[in-house]
Order: structure tokens, then sequence, then C-alpha cells
């Protein structure tokens, strides 16, 4: 018997497929859902999921809770934005018609308990296959008992009891992740922000010199070592965007290290765009302290502030230009809200 989980936040773009693409192969469709606000859940309960709703918290965290919620023993583990192959469909029936269930798996050692999917990620169409992204080995399919979530909370991955072994299965999970050129940028930047919170929190510190030793070697791993090259412009837009959100990851850690820094921001004739600046460092550091006043109160301000932000209605681009700004704070938010759509999340 298989349970299928997947954690879901506003999903509704392709959820109904992942889910159909399970139905073959397993017996029951677990969702941990953290409180979304599309039709998601809607969506989920159509096809036949159960839907629980729980605090995101980190990947991991949310993964091992879907996992206790499962029934039964084996876990197939995948994300809100992938969907299996036909190859890989037929791999796991194959796979149903060959196992031989025991009611003590823990006692055979040496077994499979565990097996990993090639993933193939999709960008906005085109088919990714070099870089390090294809084949991406997950071990997504595995049993609950032997098997637990571990790493970070922000590069999740399964690990299997020691004593026993993990296999591959044939087919693809196909990544439906990048539907937009700009949501890369979105996923990195939320990814870098998370990575550099749990470091922190783990009492990693860094520096200016390694934010730019990691990022480059990100970038020739990735174009050359990776052969990312292979895949064209393309291949060098993603390398470039994954090496600016290494960098940021680590400038980030670096200015949690030292301190943030609280901010004021001096609008003129722009309030309304000054609070979507101020949202946008909440997003990064929900512990900060951004302060709105006027030009006019320019002149009542202590000498020796430097954590100002200055936005002026007679800029063409205001929002944009107060975002950017911000990068010299250490919160990269010209990069993780590149669009005007983000924009009107953070009113």
């Amino acid at each position: 018997m298989i349970s299928a989980v997947i954690i879901t936040y506003n999903e509704e773009r392709i959820i109904a497929r992942s889910i159909d693409s399970l139905k073959s192969v397993v017996d029951e469709v677990i969702v941990i859902d953290s409180f979304s606000t599309d039709r998601t859940i809607e969506i989920c309960k159509e096809k036949g999921a159960v839907v629980l709703q729980n605090k995101f918290e980190g990947y991991k965290t949310q993964k091992h809770f879907a996992t206790t919620k499962a029934k039964h023993e084996w876990i197939l583990s995948i994300d809100a934005d992938e969907v299996l192959s036909n190859e890989l469909i037929n791999s796991l029936l194959k796979w149903r018609k060959n196992q031989k269930y025991s009611n003590d798996l823990s006692s055979q050692s040496l077994q499979t308990a565990g097996y990993f999917v090639s993933r193939r990620t999709d960008f906005c169409g085109t088919w990714v296959n070099y870089g390090g992204w294809y084949p991406d080995k997950k071990l997504r399919f595995f049993n609950r008992n032997l098997g637990q979530w571990s790493g970070r909370n922000v590069h999740e991955f399964v690990k299997i009891k020691e004593g026993f072994s993990t296999s591959s299965l044939k087919g693809d999970l196909l990544h439906y992740s990048i539907n937009e050129p700009a949501e890369l940028l979105r996923k990195l930047f939320t990814y870098s922000e998370m990575g550099a919170r749990f470091m922190n929190e783990e009492g990693r510190s860094t520096s200016f010199i390694e934010a730019i030793y990691k990022s480059s070697f990100r970038w020739l791993r990735q174009t050359i070592f990776q052969l990312g090259f292979l895949d064209g412009m393309l291949g060098l837009k993603i390398a470039k965007q994954n090496t600016l959100a290494t960098y940021w990851k680590y400038r980030r850690l670096d200015f949690m290290n030292k301190g943030e820094k609280d901010i004021l921001i001096l609008q003129n004739n722009c309030r309304e765009e000054a609070v979507i600046i101020a949202n946008a460092i909440k997003w990064f550091n929900p512990q900060a302290v951004v302060k709105i006043k006027n030009y006019s109160e320019k002149s009542t301000l202590k000498n020796g502030i430097d954590s100002v932000i200055l936005m002026s209605s007679q800029k063409k681009d205001i929002i944009l230009d107060g975002l950017k700004q911000l990068h010299k704070f250490g919160y990269p938010a010209a990069l993780r809200f590149p669009e005007e759509k983000d924009w009107d999340l953070l009113l």
C-alpha cells in the first residue's frame, strides 16, 4: 500500500494534474496545505485528496508532518508542481506487482528501503538538460519506518536507516516549476533567504570573501563542470541567477551576523509606494524596525543616520528604485520582487 504526500501553498495552477498522475499507483493522497488563499484546497478535495492544514515552518518540517499523517508504510513524496511521467507510473505499477509486503521489514537487512527518481525541470516550455538540473536525482519513494526527512529546512532529503539500501526507478518526475522567467528569481531568492536564516540560527558565520568564493564556484560548477553551457543562453541565464542567489545568501547571512539595521524611509508624495518598500523589508526581516517620514521632517533627524531610503514621486519608477536601494542594507528586494504584480503582494 502506498501513500502519496504533497505540501501546498497557492498551487491551483497545476495541482490537479499532479494528483491525477498519482491515482493509478497510490492508495491515498495526503495534502498538507499552508493556508492557501487560492483554489488549491477546493481542487485537491475535488480530486479526492485528504487535505489538512499546517503552518509552514520549513520544507523538512512540513514534509515530515505530512509523512506522519499518511496511513501506509510506503511514502511517495512529490511537490505540488511535479507530475509523474508515464514511464515512472509504469515503474511504480511494476514495483507494486513485484513487491512482497512484510510485517517486519526492519529484520530484512540490505533490503531496498528507498528509491531515487530523476527529476526533469521545465523552464517556460523548454526542458533543461544540463547544469545539474537533469538528471536531478531525488529520493522520493521510501519506507516510512526506515527513512526520514533530514538536512536543513530548505534543502531537505530523505535519509535511509543504516543497513538498508536504495535503488532507482525508471522514468522522470516532470517538474513544471518555472512558468514565467521571473518565477526562477522568486524561488531562488526565497530559498536563499530561508537558507541564510537557518544557517544563522545554527550559529554559522560568514564574510564578504566567502560570498564571492561560493558564488564564483557556483558559476563554474554549473556552467563548466555540469555542462550548463550546452543548454545555450538558457543555461547561462539559469547559472547567472543561481550565482546571484548564492551570493546574496551569504551576504544576507553576513548582515544577520552583524545585526541588521533599522531603516528610515523618507518619502515625498509617495506614501503608498513607501509602504510597499517597508513591507519588502519586513518580508526579509519580520523583526525589522521601519519608519516612514515625509521629506518635510528631514531637518528634525539626527546627524549621522545612514540607514535611510529616499523616495520621490518625481522618479520614473519609484518602487523599483526603492527596492534597489534596499540592496545596500542586505535586502536583495529588487531580485525577490522583480515585477509589478509582485509589488501588489506587499500592499
